[in-house]
């Protein structure tokens, strides 16, 4: 008899659809051990021959949970096993993580779990990490933009594509439909206590708003929010097509802090298109669109239309939008502007934004002939010997105390002699990221990376660091 909801069809249709995964991939599954992961593996290990991929199980302890979070590590490693799939399980203090950043315990796991998934593909080899998100979980994260104000950007929900990197193949599927295949196949399930915990706002709309606006307003409403974000992704998509050619287009040369944009072809853009306009220029100066609300984009949008000369708001972050002579500018003040201590786990592969001081470093693994002569690379780029270097790396501002071997000295100094040294003014050195391995600072970013990590003849795998220009 068949399957009452054939789970591989619409699974396989979704990774056709979006070109999720070319044959001959390694592909990471995010498995917590719920209902969601562990039917997605048994969907991919079915298709694995047919797909021509090798699987990798990768599970993170967050340490919130305590014996129950411990149970669930040994369940995933004993269902790999099973399976005779390799295994990454680890455990990441996200309580720790969160002391000092001001930010929540979902963020936080989130931020922690994700670094991990791209250590593990790092270290497999992988080109893709396979996530279990359905069509439930989309309803919802629409619902929580709705319910938050949002955009066309926020109302298309999560993407089944992100960075050609993440892969959503479950995002078409309910969890009815799920949890039914789970039964019918016998697959073990492990519950997290904290998903039915009312303190998450996500937690909230999934047990109460969604069921409620379910059975009073519309039964069908997981449906209607889905479609709702697969026809806003297609127009968003259109929409910021049409705002980068503007973006473009009215952009003049710019340099240092600042950038300028010509008010004579913002002037007859449409507000829709304006609107975004204002945030890719945002974009370009902070690394991302975050903490640019519908407030300060009224405001920039004030300026533009208001008549007068000189006209100047601030905005986060140290940024000040003038409007004068025909110019729209946007200027990023960083010289006295204190800079709190902050740390992340840097992505490899990917780009990790530091908003603190307004840079994205990107880092990518390359092979000898993909690195080139190191020599030939400008002061905002390294080469580094991977395989000499203990990982997660973490980017942060300086510490007392730093000590630091630059690239063609013997022995270490005072990370503050160095900046003595290199004539950067005091003002100017929290403002400078720092990428450490261990305790070890590998670089210094825009200045010099560290000796112990120099790529010899005898270099496998070459650690390219980067900072992100968005051009």
């Amino acid at each position: 008899m068949g399957e009452r909801m054939p789970l591989l069809q619409p699974v396989a249709e979704q990774i056709d659809k979006y070109h999720m995964i070319t044959p001959g991939e390694t592909v990471v599954v995010g498995v917590s051990g719920g209902p969601d992961s562990m039917a997605l593996l048994h969907i991919l290990c079915r298709l694995r021959d047919t797909l021509k991929i090798k699987l990798v199980v990768a599970h993170l302890n967050h340490c919130f949970r305590g014996a129950e979070a411990d149970a669930d590590a040994r369940f995933v490693e004993d269902t790999a096993r099973r399976l005779q799939l390799p295994a990454f399980v680890e455990a990441r203090d996200v309580p720790a993580y969160i002391e000092g950043r001001g930010i929540s315990p979902q963020v936080a796991a989130r931020e922690v779990r994700y670094n991990f998934l791209d250590e593990v593909a790092v270290k497999t080899g992988a080109s893709r990490v396979v996530l279990g998100h359905h069509a439930d979980d989309q309803a919802e994260t629409i619902l929580l933009h709705i319910l938050r104000g949002t955009g066309a950007g926020g109302l298309k929900g999560m993407l089944p594509v992100r960075d050609d990197f993440y892969i959503r193949p479950l995002l078409a599927v309910r969890r009815r439909d799920i949890e039914e295949y789970c039964r019918r196949h016998n697959l073990p399930t492990r519950m997290d206590s904290s998903n039915m915990q009312a303190k998450y706002m996500r937690n909230r709309v999934r047990l109460e708003l969604l069921p409620l606006l379910e059975s009073k307003y519309n039964p069908n409403l997981v449906e209607a929010l889905n479609r709702l974000g697969e026809i806003c992704r297609d127009e968003d998509d259109y929409m910021e097509q049409q705002a980068t050619e503007i973006f473009c287009r009215t952009r003049l040369l710019s340099g240092g802090n600042t950038l300028r944009l010509d008010m004579e072809g913002l002037t007859a853009v449409p507000r829709a298109l304006l609107r975004r306009v204002i945030r890719r220029a945002w974009a370009e100066m902070c690394g991302d669109q975050a903490e640019i609300s519908y407030r300060h984009i009224e405001q920039v949008l004030a300026i533009i239309n208001g008549g007068g000369g000189f006209r100047q708001v601030n905005l986060p972050r140290g940024i000040a939008c003038k409007k004068y002579y025909g110019v729209l500018e946007f200027t990023l003040d960083r010289e006295y502007k204190e800079i709190p201590f902050y740390q992340y786990f840097l992505k490899v592969p990917g780009i990790t934004f530091i908003p603190e001081v307004g840079i994205s470093i990107g880092a990518e693994i390359l092979t000898a002939g993909e690195a080139g002569d190191p020599s030939g690379y400008g002061p905002w780029q390294v080469l580094l010997d991977y395989d000499l270097l203990t990982v997660p790396l973490v980017v942060r501002r300086r510490l007392s105390g730093d000590r630091f071997c630059p690239l063609g000295l013997e022995g270490t100094v005072k990370l503050k002699k160095f900046f003595i040294d290199q004539k950067i003014p005091r003002h100017a050195r929290d403002c400078i990221p720092l990428v450490v391995s261990g305790n070890d600072i590998v670089w210094v970013v825009g200045i010099r990376p560290g000796e112990k990590w120099k790529v010899t003849d005898h270099t496998v795998n070459y650690l390219r660091l980067y900072k992100v220009d968005y051009d």
